[in-house]
């Protein structure tokens, strides 16, 4: 018996330093030469104070600002925040009630936009915080983010397409903007 403890003892002790060892050499590899990354992708305004996070969305409704996804974020009892996708089937009668609810609202804080929304701004990603959309559903919101900042609508598409990322030889997916970095960057233009 107290040959087992004292294998299992071993045992215990070899599994805690090597993922110990494993978690620490990858922190260490991470904020070597990815500490952006590794710390969460964050912005800072003034070096100081956190506005956001690259890879995670937050939710929108200035018509100022460039809007992304449909989000879904809950609140448990505690308060805790919580993302993911919602599971709920495309052909259940309330989500469809939701989507088309949904439309009508953006449709009517968007009329000088065509009549058919992007999908991506109805629908969630996976994850619930994507924090990205398409560049054609970025230019779609071009004509409400410009009357709503008194900028010429050419002033909101440079900052647009200054801010999306290129594709793989237009092979691979379609260019994408990220939604914070369009808006910090609206916010520091005048027109």
């Amino acid at each position: 018996m107290q040959k087992i403890l004292i294998r299992a003892s071993g045992i215990l002790l070899l599994i805690m330093v090597v993922t110990g060892l494993y978690t620490a050499v990858m922190t260490a590899i991470g904020q070597t030469f990815m500490p952006v990354q590794a710390n969460g992708s964050l912005i800072t305004r003034n070096k100081k104070v956190v506005t956001g996070s690259t890879k995670i969305a937050r939710p929108l409704s200035d018509d100022k600002d460039l809007w992304g996804r449909a989000m879904t974020i809950t609140t448990d009892k505690t308060g805790v925040l919580k993302a993911g996708a919602s599971n709920i089937s495309p052909n259940d009668k309330t989500y469809q009630k939701h989507l088309k609810s949904l439309r009508d609202e953006i449709l009517k804080r968007n009329p000088a936009s065509s009549s058919s929304v992007p999908e991506e701004l109805l629908t969630t990603s996976g994850s619930g915080v994507d924090p990205d959309i398409s560049l054609s559903a970025a230019i779609w919101q071009v004509p409400r983010i410009a009357k709503a900042r008194g900028l010429n609508k050419s002033s909101v598409l440079k900052v647009i397409h200054a801010q999306s990322s290129p594709t793989l030889d237009k092979i691979l997916g379609e260019q994408t903007v990220n939604v914070l970095l369009v808006n910090q960057a609206l916010n520091k233009i005048k027109d």
